[in-house]
């Protein structure tokens, strides 16, 4: 189709489609519905008679703000539309990323967590300096529920998938239009919207076992009800179990100290541990070996696991549902929507290698809850002959954990001897079992407001103003509770637990309070318009005006008893010496208080040119930014951190050949990555914050489609990616390594040339589906998909990787069989076909290595956190 015919057809669509709107169908349902047909008509040599001799449908996407064919938009963008989300079986963010090229992830770190769903990370193109904190930087990733950001600082949100339009991840610095939080992509969860047009409804159930492990079901179910000609409403709902296969046993590593479900904490019988200082005032333990359970019996030393020994002890259950409603006025629009999920869990969810395979020894109860709720309005319509849309949303969430932490106590005592501070009231040594209790609730508020100029005009563009407030209560309270966390009021052996003079005195026997509110605020101004040169080449230019406001205040610490350097030392006093009151519920007083505010601009430049109707190349350079932030740490000369940048230069293609047989879109890519923040435990296991060394990331992305016949539909995507330092990141910054004016010395942790972690060098999927001949009205299909991912580091440091360990590569295979018949479908599954231990992340509990002074290992016990186990599964679903 020639570029005027596509013009002439585009404002036909338009008249079409404003004609539609003042009939009362919603704006999605016409250009879906519209679309195809028009250029069945205009082109029944393209897109209607592929799709009936067997050709791919065309895929429609928002990522640049306005509704477009994925074919014309010149962005690295991978969609997961509805019947790729129904054959593939996605339904949790674990689905999705098996299937997302571009995207890396990982599933805890450490720091009492319990690598629970909710707690993942998702990083693009390889932009991850590992280690995430609640204090810390944002995501480079930003992650949209239809058009508000539900990004949060602690984990991605994962958002069950069901009655999802489309899955969009866009690659690549996406500041200009997404700002903040994008610097490396943006990931969009698109939902279906209410059609005011007919009635329908759905419902699947599924049934799955892990053999040899728990089982699980799922049940989901929706329905779009019209209320009048030209206003809807659609429901959905959904309650899933997912059986447990990690098991706690009584088992024995010996390097953590763990024998036989017995774990023991070193000399605990009054003699002194320590045995002397080094220069810089940090101790030397004895390094004492670890105690064998007939030498220390319990109440002198020692704890066990018999009251949490459990097999597949860590099941997940999720409920949720969403509602929304569509209501047509002219050429108005107005969507408001619902949607709330409640995830609960037990046990931990990676698995000790020195214990076994799914198998790790912990002591105490673990659990965690992740609860939230968005409401949002979105409000579209025309000014004259400009698009104006608004989109306004309220996100909730609220999380709670509870999580075993002895490895502090077993792993910190043999470097810093700490166990002799632990005591009682009495003065005898307590048993130094710790355990986590965190909760964080977040509240984010956005407002946007854009307007758009006609498609068809030379010049077009889209210009508007953003908002956004986020508030994070952050509360994690480390407990040493001796054997009190059965009777909170301690036992006969140790009555009292932690004395009192140790424990902050606002909460029962906690060692260390970490009580904060932190507020991120952001305002935008941005602008994007494309100018049609001639009618293959096209110039787009775009640009942001930021400005953001972050604060961090309350305490964290230990109380005034236990000096370390942090804590009720340092709060803060009036004239008269006394403490000044917190902002939060239960600190003691106030130590922390910091500000930083920056502003700036980030552009993007786009040339693009169409070689043919179906096939075009394109240039691009962007930008992407995460804000600057405070570091809370009480020791002197740690300053805030800037804002850091990601530049973009990539080269793609988007081609569709033979008839619309054949989709190949493709990038190649060059990311330069300046001073990035670079997160790392500090004194206490405190995170700081830096912006460290500079990085670059050279790659190939390609997506590749190809439906030759109506009974075949394959798909190949991969992406190959060298993210690598290109100058070495080091404890203090430049002199590397050397002495400051300030006498501080600073000590390579990552050389020139290493690798970023988390991301593979290459990964990719391979789908092959077969729809076999009918047998009477049944429809049978078989479907293959292979994923395979190299092997990749989890830490920066050479120092703590070397303790940790990398992930070796793995390949997973998913087999599924089925048939159709009419609107009732049933599938068998087979998922982890070969049952491959594939590991998803890694991590210690604690520091793995000393944090300036000395790459000597603190913290020798990695958990890794795997992909399921071999599952079967059937799942039925009918439409109404």
């Amino acid at each position: 189709m020639s570029r005027s015919r596509r013009r002439k057809l585009m404002r036909e669509l338009a008249r079409k489609h404003r004609a539609i709107l003042r009939k009362g169908i919603p704006v999605a349902s016409a250009l879906l519905v519209a679309m195809p047909a028009a250029y069945a008509q205009q082109a029944p040599a393209t897109a209607g008679a592929g799709a009936t001799a067997g050709g791919l449908e065309e895929v429609v996407v928002t990522a640049q703000k306005r509704v477009e064919n994925l074919q014309d938009v010149p962005i690295s963008v991978q969609v997961l539309d509805t019947a790729k989300l129904d054959q593939l079986n996605i339904a949790t963010i674990d689905d999705y990323v098996k299937f997302a090229p571009g995207i890396a992830y990982v599933r805890g770190e450490g720091q009492g967590g319990n690598g629970e769903p909710g707690e993942s990370h998702i990083y693009i193109r390889g932009i991850a300096s590992g280690g995430t904190n609640h204090s810390g930087s944002q995501p480079s990733v930003g992650e949209y529920l239809d058009e508000q950001p539900v990004t949060t600082i602690d984990g991605n949100v994962d958002i069950h998938i069901f009655d999802i339009q489309r899955i969009e991840v866009l690659e690549g610095p996406q500041g200009t239009l997404y700002g903040a939080s994008s610097q490396s992509g943006t990931v969009r969860i698109i939902t279906n919207k209410p059609d005011p047009t007919k009635f329908s409804a759905g419902v699947d159930v599924q049934g799955n076992q892990i053999l040899t492990h728990g089982g699980g079901y799922e049940v989901e179910g929706f329905v779009n009800i019209p209320i009048t000609s030209n206003m809807a409403v659609r429901l959905v709902g959904w309650d899933e179990h997912d059986g447990g296969y990690i098991s706690n046993v009584a088992g024995t590593n010996a390097n953590a100290c763990i024998f036989n479900g017995v774990r023991t904490f070193g000399a605990w019988s009054g003699q002194p541990e320590v045995s002397a200082y080094q220069a810089n005032g940090s101790v030397i333990p004895n390094n004492y070996p670890c105690t064998p359970v007939s030498s220390a019996p319990l109440g002198a030393g020692s704890i066990n696991n018999a009251a949490y020994v459990k097999n597949n002890y860590n099941p997940v259950n999720t409920k949720g549902g969403r509602a929304a409603l569509r209501w047509n006025l002219g050429d108005w629009t107005i969507t408001p929507t619902f949607m709330a999920q409640n995830v609960t869990t037990e046990g931990f969810f990676a698995y000790d290698p020195g214990v076994g395979d799914l198998q790790l020894a912990h002591f105490s109860p673990e659990n965690s809850s992740d609860s939230w709720y968005q409401s949002a309005l979105t409000v579209e319509g025309k000014l004259s002959n400009l698009d104006l849309v608004y989109s306004g949303g309220f996100f909730k969430r609220d999380t709670h954990s509870l999580a075993d932490y002895s490895d502090y106590s077993v792993f910190y005592d043999r470097v810093y001897g700490s166990g002799i501070y632990w005591n009682g009231n009495s003065g005898n040594h307590i048993m130094p079992q710790e355990l986590v209790n965190s909760r964080h609730d977040y509240e984010k508020w956005s407002h946007e407001l854009r307007v758009s100029t006609p498609v068809q005009l030379p010049v077009k563009g889209t210009f508007g103003v953003f908002v956004q407030r986020q508030l994070h209560n952050i509360f994690e309270q480390y407990i040493m509770p001796g054997y009190g966390f059965v009777n909170p009021y301690g036992s006969s052996q140790n009555p009292a637990g932690l004395t009192d003079a140790y424990s902050i005195p606002t909460l029962f026997q906690t060692i260390w309070l970490t009580d904060e509110t932190r507020v991120d605020r952001d305002q935008a101004a941005f602008a994007q318009a494309t100018w049609d040169v001639t009618s293959k080449l096209s110039l787009t230019g775009g640009i942001r005006a930021y400005k953001f406001d972050n604060t961090l205040d309350g305490f964290f610490g230990y109380s005034n008893g236990y000096t370390s350097g942090s804590g009720m030392a340092h709060c803060f006093r009036d004239a008269a010496g006394n403490f000044i009151p917190t902002p939060v519920k239960f600190a003691p007083c106030t130590d922390l208080a910091k500000r930083i505010a920056d502003h700036g601009t980030v552009p993007r430049v786009n040339l693009t040119y169409k070689l043919m109707p179906e096939a075009m190349v394109y240039a691009t350079y962007s930008k992407g930014f995460r804000p600057g932030g405070v570091n809370r740490t009480a020791a002197a000369g740690i300053p805030p951190y800037s804002a850091d940048f990601l530049k973009n230069y990539e080269i793609g293609w988007k081609t569709q050949l033979f008839d619309r047989r054949l989709r190949w879109n493709g990038a190649i890519f060059r990311e330069d990555w300046n001073d990035f923040q670079y997160s790392f435990l500090g004194v206490n296991s405190v995170t700081i914050i830096e912006n460290g060394a500079s990085a670059r990331v050279t790659g190939l992305e390609s997506s590749i489609e190809w439906a030759p016949t109506r009974k075949f539909l394959g798909s190949l995507n991969f992406q190959w990616i060298n993210p690598y330092l290109t100058q070495p990141l080091c404890s203090h910054g430049p002199p590397c390594p050397g002495t400051h004016s300030d006498g501080v010395y600073s000590y390579v942790w990552a050389p020139e040339g290493t690798h970023l972690p988390i991301t593979p060098d290459f990964k990719g999927s391979l789908v092959a589906r077969f729809n076999l001949n009918p047998i009477g009205k049944w429809e049978p299909y078989i479907q293959g998909n292979w994923t395979y991912q190299s092997s990749a580091s989890v830490q920066l440091r050479v120092d703590q990787s070397a303790v940790v360990g990398g992930m070796p590569p793995y390949a997973l295979v998913d087999l599924r069989m089925g048939a159709t018949n009419d609107k009732l479908s049933a599938e068998f599954f087979v998922t982890n076909l070969f049952d491959r231990l594939a590991q998803l992340s890694r991590f210690t509990q604690t520091a793995p290595t000393l944090s300036d002074t000395s790459p000597r290992p603190v913290d020798t016990q990695p958990y890794i956190i795997p992909a399921q186990p071999r599952a079967i599964g059937l799942k039925v679903a009918m439409r109404f």
